[in-house]
Order: C-alpha cells, then structure tokens, then sequence
C-alpha cells in the first residue's frame, strides 16, 4: 500500500523528466523541511515571516515555462522533475515564467491541493534576493483572487508570533502539524526550511513557550488508629 505521501506524488506528477535543457533544476529548487525544531523566542523571533505546516505536507516547487509546467521535490536525483499534470495546470495564474514553492497535502476530505506560499520568480523577474516579506507579498497579489477550493492556490504567511495563535483559534481545512520559517534571503539559503515549536496559550492570551512543571509532591495521608 502507498504512504500519503506517495498518493499526493500519484495525484500531481505526470511524465517523469530526466534531461530538461529548459532551466537549470539546482539554481531554483528550494530547501527541504527539517527534521528539528528550534523554539520560538518572542524578543527576537516574532517578525520572522512564517507560515502553517499541513499534517503530512512536504515541499514541492512549481516552474512554469512558456508551453509546460514542472513540479521539483527538494531532492538531489533529477529523477524528481516531473510534468505536471492537467489537474494542477496554473500557468493562467503563475504566468509563463515563475516559479513558486509550497506545501504538498491532502486536506480533511482527502484532496490534494498545492498551497503556494513562496517565490523564486515572477513573471521572468528573479526574486531570491528579496527578503521574505517581499516575495510572499507577490505570491499574495498574484494568487489571492483564486478560491481556496482550487487544486493550486494561496497559502497565508505571516509573522511568527501571529503563526502561534493558528494552533488555538482558526479553523482551518486542514489538520496542523507546525510552523515553518521562509529564508529571509533565498539567494544564501540552506538546504532546509526551519521548523518552529509552536508556544503555548496561556489564560491572559499572551504566548510562552511550553515549560515542564513537576507535579506536587503526594502527600499521604496516615493510616487511622
């Protein structure tokens, strides 16, 4: 039987591709998600741009070119460059020249959906030495008008600490496994999109990070005499 992750590859890779003289796959592929975590620390964390990790999501690329589009998994082997297929068809949307990163999943009635929430380029314009920011303002501009509902459409980033409140407020299509932090400056980033252990919600509303309390002692009470 096939893993859901598997099952979500079946659903939007068609034709595998291993020579592609159209683009350069090294130069535009994106950082695979890591396996740690770091902790969010509200002093100095809580600008950073982030973003809802779906239960069983990985990160897959779109490149559109002027008569296909490709869909690139974050691996080393070129056997990982496929052919979209029709389904998932969004160069009316991406243009002919972009190429945009997000999650791979299936939502809470078993869809698969590619939910874009990064760039590297835009309508042939190359954006990795944009700060996070910028680059998810264009994917936001670009996508918005398309319906939630749609195979490929947008997916909301934010700062971190507005990411935490996700986890107790929002209803979301989706089953939620974390946040995950875009590099800053694609241009020097690493092989791998940060995790982030998701803070805790307190009664006054205020986010802290989880901490361990030992539970009281016990206290026994003598036997009667």
């Amino acid at each position: 039987m096939s893993t859901a992750g598997e099952q979500q590859r079946q659903d939007v890779c068609g034709l595998r591709i291993d020579i592609c003289t159209d683009f350069d796959r090294s130069s535009i592929n994106y950082g695979q998600l890591s396996d740690g975590f770091v902790q969010h620390r509200a002093a100095t964390d809580a600008t950073f741009m982030s973003t809802l990790v779906p239960r069983d999501a990985e990160i897959v690329t779109l490149v559109t070119t002027a008569t296909d589009m490709f869909v690139l998994f974050p691996e080393q082997s070129s056997a990982m460059l496929f052919l979209a297929r029709p389904a998932i068809a969004a160069r009316h949307a991406l243009g002919a020249d972009a190429v945009v990163h997000g999650w791979l999943y299936r939502n809470r009635r078993g869809r698969t959906h590619v939910a874009v929430f990064d760039a590297s380029r835009l309508d042939g314009v190359e954006l990795h030495t944009r700060s996070a920011l910028e680059r998810h303002t264009s994917v936001h501009e670009r996508l918005n008008a398309l319906p939630a509902t749609s195979c490929v459409h947008y997916h909301w980033c934010g700062h971190e600490e507005h990411c935490m409140r996700p986890f107790h407020h929002m209803k979301l299509g989706f089953d939620l496994a974390g946040i995950a932090r875009l590099p800053d400056d694609l241009s020097v980033a690493g092989r791998y999109i940060q995790r982030v252990l998701p803070c805790l919600l307190v009664g006054n509303g205020d986010l802290q990070p989880p901490r361990i309390v030992a539970p009281p002692p016990r206290i026994v009470a003598p036997p009667p005499r």
